[in-house]
């Protein structure tokens, strides 16, 4: 969720633009399936020219589309697809000028998209259905999923679209064995590096999908241009380089350097938005894609197809890290503050009390403690309800942290009880504070309600050596004892002497 303050939130009218072209697809369903069919055959002619087998490019983006629009539009993509691997069929026909009768090109055409869709269709329904289970609802498992389902989604399809090739008669038999391999690292790298992209591009008209992405944003972001441009123009530098060096010296080795270029490619995942990171990677392998291809540097195809699966995978781990600090940071926020009032948890306020004291101590100054309870809170919450009792701790909290310094510690001990270490303040000056806090709370409304807030008070100085623990039990039967007396009181005790 966007909040108001946000200045990367999209503004009004760029969201209404969203809106109104998701209803229009939605209500055009027609011209979603045309524009999902002449992508598919753009891109496919895209990998046409990074072929360097028969049937088998460097990497397939229609793989990717296929895999997005399947995990999107579900089973409803599918007559859309089998169109485009009917006419892919008779396209490749034409290409290799093989004249088969159109009977036999319909029927392999049939055969491929019944395959292609039937490989992806299960991957991505598998991928969903795991999005949506509440165990799996986090980013590094979505990462994982998708990783291994558009893998195992990419063998199935190479492999069942070489045999309707074999069936047809359009593939060799001996081909077979050496096929499968190049045409499932293609579609996976074009599954891997093509799937997120697609998925952004398609968040934009369909924003409500962001919640499948367990806490990943991929929302275009104003953002300055050019410091991205830079980063891409670094790593595409980098990588014209490697590819030239490997034209140059033709030797084997060079090609594993490619592995090396993850690191401009983490840079940018570190530092720009998700979208732009799943867009820096697949402009890194476009570019890749085509050096092979105008180099000539067939012979080490397989190397560049997985050095585009690798960085691709660890591009995606490298976007779950800042949202796993998000996560880990508002974890560590739930520990050591109170939900309701914002004050430290009991825990953290001891842990805390013990360094302030340590300090305090250092240079000889006196620390006192404060514990106080609300006041026939329990009638508040029966007269009225819970809510409106939370809304008197929130007051009360409130009401005491306007009055803190610096240097207080200030934690919630539970239920209606709070706790204030002060350091630095001696026995007189901490009653002082807490007559003032009475006081204050007197003229305290809780809300909701007509009803004054007040509350008791226990007031200790900590002696030599006693710890906040020690000084807190002290101070809670003092507290206990004003509440006897009539409440709205403040119970005090000279420090004890503990060594």
């Amino acid at each position: 969720m966007i909040s108001r303050q946000d200045p990367h939130a999209p503004r009004p009218a760029q969201r209404g633009a969203f809106l109104r072209a998701a209803g229009f697809l939605k209500a055009h369903p027609i011209l979603l399936h045309l524009g999902l069919i002449l992508a598919w055959l753009l891109l496919w002619r895209l990998s046409a020219l990074m072929q360097y087998a028969p049937h088998a490019s460097l990497w397939f983006p229609p793989a990717g589309l296929s895999f997005a629009a399947l995990l999107l539009i579900g089973w409803r993509a599918v007559p859309a697809l089998m169109l485009c691997g009917v006419g892919a069929t008779f396209w490749i026909d034409r290409i290799y000028q093989s004249h088969t009768p159109w009977r036999e090109l319909l029927l392999t055409g049939v055969i491929f998209g019944v395959a292609h869709c039937a490989s992806y269709g299960i991957g991505a329904g598998l991928l969903r259905r795991i999005i949506r289970r509440s165990t799996l609802h986090s980013l590094p498992g979505i990462i994982i999923a998708f990783l291994v389902l558009g893998c195992l989604a990419a063998l199935s399809a190479a492999w069942s679209g070489v045999e309707s090739l074999r069936v047809a008669g359009l593939l060799a038999a001996s081909a077979n064995h050496g096929l499968w391999l190049p045409w499932w690292v293609g579609d996976m790298a074009g599954v891997l590096v093509l799937t997120p992209l697609f998925l952004a591009l398609i968040s934009q008209l369909f924003p409500q999908i962001e919640s499948w992405f367990g806490g990943l944003q991929f929302q275009v972001q104003p953002q300055h241009r050019w410091p991205y441009a830079g980063k891409l123009l670094v790593s595409v530098v980098l990588l014209s380089a490697l590819m030239l060096t490997a034209a140059h010296f033709r030797q084997p080795e060079i090609a594993f350097g490619t592995f090396f270029l993850i690191l401009p490619q983490m840079w940018v995942v570190y530092t720009e938005t998700p979208f732009r990171s799943a867009l820096s990677i697949a402009i890194f392998s476009t570019v890749l894609a085509l050096w092979v291809e105008i180099l000539g540097l067939i012979d080490q195809a397989l190397v560049y197809q997985f050095a585009i699966c690798v960085i691709a995978a660890n591009t995606y781990f490298g976007l779950a890290v800042p949202v796993l600090l998000a996560r880990n940071r508002k974890l560590s926020e739930m520990a050591f503050q109170d939900a309701l009032t914002g004050a430290c948890s009991k825990s953290h306020f001891f842990e805390d009390g013990e360094r302030a004291l340590i300090e305090a101590r250092k240079y000889r100054l006196p620390a006192a403690l404060i514990v106080l309870d609300i006041d026939r809170f329990k009638r508040i919450n029966d007269e009225y309800d819970h809510a409106v009792g939370d809304q008197a701790l929130i007051r009360v909290a409130e009401t005491v942290r306007a009055h803190l310094r610096a240097a207080d510690v200030f934690g919630r001990f539970g239920g209606d009880e709070f706790m204030l270490l002060l350091p630095g303040i001696g026995l007189q000056q901490a009653l002082a504070a807490a007559d003032r806090l009475r006081l204050h709370l007197q003229r305290t409304e809780a809300p909701g309600t007509s009803q004054t807030l007040s509350a008791s008070f226990g007031v200790v100085e900590l002696a030599r050596g006693e710890s906040t623990m020690q000084a807190f039990k002290r101070a809670d039967r003092l507290l206990l004892q004003a509440k006897r007396d009539g409440r709205n009181r403040i119970g005090s005790a000279v420090p004890e002497t503990t060594e």
